[in-house]
């Protein structure tokens, strides 16, 4: 099963990390429905964000 890496960067500066409070975050993801629905959903954020992913296995 493939594996990618999902990366947010926020184009206005808002934290998108709730821990460190970074503008800048990444995620594993193991299933292709979980990635679709994380990239629909940053498309509404209002944070802006830049999503990378990346294939990773």
């Amino acid at each position: 099963m493939p594996t990618w890496e999902l990366t947010a960067t926020s184009r206005t500066g808002h934290p998108v990390n709730p821990i460190t409070g970074a503008a800048t975050d990444s995620i594993t993801v193991y299933s292709q429905a979980d990635l679709d629905r994380r990239v629909e959903a940053a498309k509404t954020d209002p944070r802006d964000l830049d999503v990378t992913v990346r294939r990773i296995s």
